[in-house]
């Protein structure tokens, strides 16, 4: 699939592997997808987001809300309760993701001695592996591009496969920015016909 990726849509993907970097984020997902399209600013279909509002630093801060609201603050005692050690289940999490993996801004102190790495590649360089969201979207961008009858995905079919998969972070970044998913979608596809 990859291989009909234009050079636009090849950089989004690109990027949003820095933005996980950036986040300390061990996998690239659809956030990741949507901050690495509004890293081109220049695109038609990305530019009908900036208009709405919703740029680059907007998403980026929406995304970290978002992410820390997700992760729920766990009552020790409670768990206790039940036969979970949280402290334990706090040290085998940062044996394999590092220190300070369960923390909202991700391990303080570069790669733990877990950290897997193939060939130099892992959390801090290289490939990070997609989520399965992100893997949904990029196959929903083929279907948008196959849809339209394109030979290439291009950036605004990326973006038609972030808004059809609805119950991604992504998808939730843009509806809580006030755009109506099914309305952006057709917009998007009218700046690819």
């Amino acid at each position: 699939m990859f291989e009909r990726f234009t050079a636009d849509c090849r950089r989004t993907v690109v990027l949003a592997q820095e933005e996980a970097r950036m986040l300390r984020h061990p996998m690239t997902g659809s956030e990741h997808l949507l901050l690495g399209l509004l890293g081109l600013p220049d695109d038609a279909s990305v530019a009908l987001l900036a208009d709405g509002g919703l740029d680059l630093p907007t998403a980026r801060q929406a995304v970290q809300r978002l992410l820390e609201a997700a992760a729920p603050e766990l009552d020790a005692e409670a768990l206790g309760t039940i036969g979970i050690d949280l402290d334990a289940v706090r040290e085998k999490v940062e044996s394999v993701f590092g220190v300070g993996a369960l923390s909202a801004t991700g391990p303080a102190s570069g790669p733990g001695p877990g950290d897997r790495r193939r060939g130099g590649r892992g959390v801090l360089g290289g490939h990070l592996p997609f989520t399965p969201d992100a893997k949904k979207a990029l196959e929903l961008s083929l279907r948008e591009a196959l849809a339209l009858s394109s030979r290439e995905i291009l950036p605004g079919h990326l973006l038609g496969g972030l808004l059809r998969e609805e119950q991604s972070l992504a998808a939730r970044v843009v509806r809580d920015h006030g755009f109506d998913l099914p309305t952006l979608r057709d917009r998007v596809r009218a700046t690819l016909t």
